[in-house]
């Protein structure tokens, strides 16, 4: 493993990727629940064992115990090095290794970043508390009562107020050391510079109520204001800076990305409140597109969390329009997708002002794919009244309909102008074949590799010849194993209990060595940065295997002293024979240490005439 490489760059790699999509180029994974199943690509099974926690970004199979994160996945399945496999994800995800020391100008850019995000965590402070606790914000809380958001939302989102002043949050950080220069260069002031040459600066954001865009770990990264009266504009948005771009960010992202998990699929608005409306409504999985046309990145950004996307955008004209577009673009990505329709609301805001959750839920249960809305709304807009009419409006469709992978959901939708049109199905196949120089000779013989599972044996093993370090956990008495892991479990939710454990039991009461690293090593150490790659592929599979425990946290202090107890009960009942067996698996692993404690032990309960 590279010490070169930092810890920074390691966490980065794995924020960006995705462990399901990963997995999902060697194993088909279906969602069950939170995770995702499917057959382990390391041992021959015929019902799924084999387990990905997206949360958590790990892996464990429950059949031959193999587990760990989405590099030692990769290590082990492609037979990678640690460096090749981070190098693999991050190419993957358009990052690369830092091969060397950072430039002076690269520290000053990473310096510069940091004090962005600092910049943005302290404007987001301010305006939200303008809105909640400072008279000028009084107007921006009517306005937000009156759209029926309260307090919980307010903070799950990060609502504010900008003050109708011009130098409101410019004096506000002026006591923090933030220059108006700074401000206006991350957007959130206007330099302006007057016939005499000389420069001010004025807030950017003023009498606005204030929508937060945070990024998906919640952090602060621009903001959107709407006027509370017929001002214009009517939205304002944070500039495109140096470290914001509105196409690679999603407003709500920062709660949806579980809920999309959880449903299966992402329920994509057009504005803020749309977004608010449906989180506050219940649907957890909803996101907007920052009031700019979707983009590839955020089409690849919700490709993370589910192959599934439900379009909800505005009902006029505008709204239609950038259906069309966005339909485009997910199907460009390969994703499932399906248009929500309002026929009597401009927009979900105003759809769940007027019906009830209910009569929503109904509304998405009862959605059309996006095909089939294309179809509907070039109909409405051209009518067919000849054959070439019909002729063209299947050219219209056929690139779309081409993109579509499933070779059954293609013949549905041929069948489905078939039949619409009035038009046999071999006509409509052979038109739609004439615009793409692939041939319906693949139509029997598809090409889905990219939905087929990796079952052949060259990198499997199979239960009975894998080796999982069996033959040293038979040697470790089976209370004691689980209760080093309950210990670990406990620890990696609440680090403040790793005192109380090393108070009560010594340095060498570990039998598991990849136990004593973890507890040793967190979480003061990374437990990334490991020199040997066969090691950290042990580790990472304990820490998947001991984070696959379910455990009681609220009787954590009942646990800790149990297994405490129990480990040094099991201590003083081990025979020299035990601990003899013990010595020379520590040997054997090269844990000279732990060896010779062993045998320092034998000696003295030699002496004590033990046998």
């Amino acid at each position: 493993m590279d010490h070169k490489i930092s810890e920074d760059f390691i966490e980065e790699v794995r924020r960006q990727a995705d462990i399901v999509e990963i997995i999902s180029e060697h194993v088909v994974l279906k969602r069950t629940g939170k995770n995702y199943q499917g057959l382990c690509p390391f041992h021959s099974e015929k019902t799924p064992s084999f387990n990905v926690n997206p949360d958590r970004q790990m892996f464990y199979c429950f059949g031959c115990h193999t587990g760990g994160n989405i590099f030692s996945f990769l290590m082990k399945k492609e037979g990678l090095a640690f460096i090749e496999a981070l190098k693999k994800v991050a190419g993957k995800y358009g990052m690369e290794l830092p091969e060397r020391e950072l430039s002076s100008e690269e520290r000053k850019n990473e310096a510069q970043r940091s004090r962005w995000r600092e910049i943005h965590e302290w404007a987001a402070c301010y305006y939200h508390d303008v809105l909640l606790h400072r008279p000028e914000g009084q107007d921006g809380l009517a306005y937000f009562e009156h759209r029926g958001i309260g307090p919980e939302v307010i903070q799950d989102f990060r609502l504010g107020f900008a003050p109708d002043r011009w130098d409101g949050l410019i004096r506000e950080l002026a006591d923090k050391g933030v220059a108006p220069e700074e401000l206006a260069e991350f957007g959130l002031a206007v330099r302006r510079e007057t016939s005499e040459q000389e420069i001010s600066y004025y807030d950017r954001f003023r009498n606005r109520v204030i929508y937060t865009i945070l990024d998906v770990k919640g952090a602060p990264i621009a903001f959107g204001g709407r006027v509370l009266d017929d001002s214009t504009p009517k939205y304002l948005n944070s500039p495109e800076t140096k470290f914001f771009h509105k196409g690679r960010n999603l407003y709500g992202i920062h709660l949806a990305s579980r809920g999309i998990r959880e449903v299966g699929y992402s329920l994509l608005l057009e504005g803020y409140m749309d977004t608010i409306a449906a989180q506050r409504a219940g649907f957890t999985n909803a996101v907007a597109s920052l009031g700019t046309a979707l983009t590839k990145d955020q089409a690849r950004l919700l490709k993370k969390y589910a192959g599934k996307i439900v379009i909800g955008y505005d009902s006029d004209k505008a709204g239609i329009q950038a259906t069309l577009r966005a339909g485009e673009i997910l199907l460009d990505e390969g994703l499932n997708i399906q248009v929500l329709l309002f026929e009597d609301a401009k927009d979900p805001d105003e759809f769940l002002k007027k019906h009830t959750v209910a009569e929503f839920r109904k509304k998405l249960e009862n959605t059309i794919t996006f095909i089939e809305f294309k179809y509907k709304m070039l109909i409405r807009d051209t009518p067919l009244r000849t054959i070439p009419d019909k002729a063209e409006l299947i050219r219209k469709l056929a690139p779309d309909i081409l993109k579509v992978s499933s070779v059954v959901e293609k013949e549905g939708y041929e069948r489905y102008l078939s039949l619409e049109l009035g038009l046999t199905l071999e006509a409509v196949q052979h038109e739609i074949d004439s615009l793409t120089k692939k041939t319906r000779g693949n139509r029997g013989n598809p090409e889905i590799f990219s939905q087929q599972q990796d079952i052949s044996v060259k990198k499997r093993n199979t239960i009975e010849g894998t080796d999982i370090d069996s033959f040293q956990e038979s040697y470790v008495h089976l209370g004691v194993f689980r209760a080093e892991q309950t210990i670990l479990r406990i620890i990696l939710e609440n680090p403040n209990y790793k005192n109380q454990v090393a108070d009560n039991l010594d340095k060498e009461f570990w039998r598991l060595q990849e136990h004593k690293f973890i507890f040793e090593n967190f979480p003061e150490n990374s437990l990334n940065l490991i020199d040997n790659d066969s090691w950290y592929e042990k580790v990472q599979r304990r820490l998947a295997e001991i984070y696959e425990l379910s455990i009681d946290f609220d009787k954590a202090d009942m646990l800790l002293k149990d297994c405490i107890a129990l480990i040094k009960e099991t201590k003083k009942k081990e025979t020299i024979e035990d601990l003899q067996a013990k010595m020379i698996l520590l040997e054997k692993s090269g844990d000279m240490t732990g060896a010779l404690a062993l045998l320092q032990e034998i000696g003295e309960r030699l002496k004590r005439g033990e046998k």
